[in-house]
C-alpha cells in the first residue's frame, strides 16, 4: 500500500496544557429525562440536514423516542450504510459530550449531554472530506476523513469546542478506511483499511501528535471493518472475510506492531462489519447480509471463540452498542427505520426486547449508548 511522506513538527504548548477539559452547563434540548436509566442516540444522516435522534432507555431496556436535535450540518444520504464505517456517532468517556460526523458538509458537531437533553455547542470543519469515524480519549479527538485524499486529523475538546491540533493531520494514501480508535492507554491510534486488508497503527508523540508514518500490519482476514479494544488492551477486529464473517484478535506491541492471538474466527454469516463488547468477554457482530447478530466469547488473554453464530436472527442491523451497565445491546435497523433492543444474559445470550420506530430513512447511520 502506498503511503505519503509526512513530516513532524514541534508540539504546541497550548494543546498539551488543555488535554483535560472541564464541562460546562447548557440549556435543555431533546434528550433522555432525568428519570430515565440511560439513552440511545443515532443519526438521520440526511443530506438536507443531519440530526441526532434521541431515545430514552428504561431500566428494563425499553426505548422511547424523545425527539431530534439538528447537528447544524449535512449528512451524506445515499443507500444503506453510506458511510461504511463504525463510530460515526460517539460519546466521550465521561458521557458529557456527544460527537457526530456531518459527512455531507465535512464537519463535526459537538453536543453537551445533560440530564434534560442535548445542546449543540460546536460545529467545526473535520480537517478533510467526508468524515466517517471519530475517536475520543479524554479531551483528545481524532477524526477519520474517508473522502478525497483520506486522512486523520486531531482536535482538543475544550468546553464543548473542538480546537484543531496543529500539524496532527496525516494523509492515509490509497485504501478505503472504516474506523479510527485509540488503544487502551491512549498512546496509539488504530485505523482499519478494508481495501488493502491492513491495520494501521500510529504512535502518538506526547499523546497528541501521530507518528509520521503508521506501523502497517496485514489483517488476519479479508476486509477488516470495525474494531474494539477490550479492557485488557487486546484489539478485536471484525472482518467481512469474503462473506464468511469473522473476528480476529491481536496484542498491540509497544512499537505499534500487531501480534495475532486468534486468527479469523468465522461465523458463517455475511457482511459482518460492526462489533461491540460488554467488558465481560461477550462480543457481538452485526451481519446485515445474513440478517443476524453473532455472539463471541473473548478471554482475558484475547483468545476468541464463536459462542453462537445466530444469537439473533431476522434483523438486518448495522451499527450497534451496549448500554453503560452492560445489560442491553442496541442495534440500528435502518431498513425498518428504528432500533432493535436485546437483553444480555449471564451466558452472553441475547433476548429480544423489541423494536422502537425512529422514523429513520435507510441512510441513517451511527449509534451511541449510555
Amino acid at each position: 500500500m502506498k503511503r505519503l511522506l509526512r513530516s513532524t513538527v514541534p508540539l504546541v504548548a497550548l494543546m498539551v496544557g488543555i488535554v483535560f477539559a472541564a464541562p460546562v452547563a447548557f440549556a435543555s434540548g431533546y434528550g433522555a429525562n432525568a428519570l430515565a436509566a440511560g439513552a440511545v442516540y443515532t443519526m438521520t444522516n440526511d443530506p438536507a440536514g443531519n440530526a441526532v435522534v434521541v431515545f430514552s432507555r428504561a431500566s428494563n431496556g425499553a426505548l422511547e423516542k424523545k425527539g431530534t436535535v439538528s447537528t447544524g450540518g449535512e449528512g451524506s444520504g445515499g443507500g444503506v450504510d453510506p458511510l461504511v464505517s463504525q463510530n460515526s456517532l460517539v460519546l466521550s468517556d465521561n458521557g458529557k459530550w456527544l460527537l457526530a460526523v456531518n459527512a455531507g458538509s465535512n464537519d463535526i458537531s459537538v453536543f453537551g449531554v445533560t440530564p434534560h437533553g442535548l445542546k449543540l455547542t460546536d460545529r467545526t470543519p473535520s480537517g478533510g472530506t467526508m468524515p466517517v469515524s471519530v475517536a475520543v480519549d479524554g479531551s483528545r479527538v481524532f477524526v477519520l476523513n474517508a473522502g478525497g485524499s483520506a486522512n486523520i486529523s486531531g482536535f482538543i475538546l475544550w468546553n464543548g469546542k473542538l480546537r484543531p491540533i496543529p500539524h496532527s493531520t496525516r494523509e492515509l494514501g490509497s485504501g478505503a478506511f472504516s474506523q479510527i480508535g485509540f488503544d487502551r492507554f491512549g498512546r496509539k491510534l488504530i485505523v482499519t483499511d478494508r481495501a488493502d486488508n491492513e491495520l494501521l497503527v500510529y504512535n502518538l508523540k506526547a499523546r497528541i501528535i501521530p507518528s509520521a508514518d503508521p506501523v502497517v500490519t496485514a489483517s488476519s482476514g479479508l476486509t477488516p471493518f470495525g474494531f474494539i479494544v477490550d479492557k485488557t488492551g487486546r484489539l478485536l477486529v471484525v472482518e467481512v472475510n469474503g462473506g464468511d464473517g469473522a473476528v480476529s484478535s491481536y496484542r498491540i506491541g509497544s512499537d505499534g506492531r500487531l501480534h495475532v492471538i486468534s486468527p479469523s474466527v468465522t461465523s458463517g454469516q455475511a457482511a459482518a462489519c460492526w462489533i461491540a463488547g460488554d467488558g465481560h468477554g461477550n462480543v457481538y457482530t452485526t451481519n446485515p447480509g445474513s440478517s443476524s447478530i453473532s455472539a463471541y466469547a473473548a478471554t482475558k488473554g484475547g483468545k476468541v471463540t464463536l459462542a453462537d453464530a445466530t444469537a439473533a436472527t431476522g434483523i438486518a442491523t448495522l451499527d450497534e452498542g451496549i448500554s453503560k451497565d452492560g445489560k442491553f445491546l442496541f442495534a440500528l435497523n435502518p431498513g425498518s427505520g428504528g432500533i432493535e433492543a436485546f437483553s444480555i444474559g449471564h451466558d452472553g445470550s441475547l433476548t429480544p426486547i423489541g423494536f422502537t420506530d425512529g422514523g429513520l430513512a435507510t441512510f441513517a447511520q451511527g449509534l451511541a449508548t449510555r
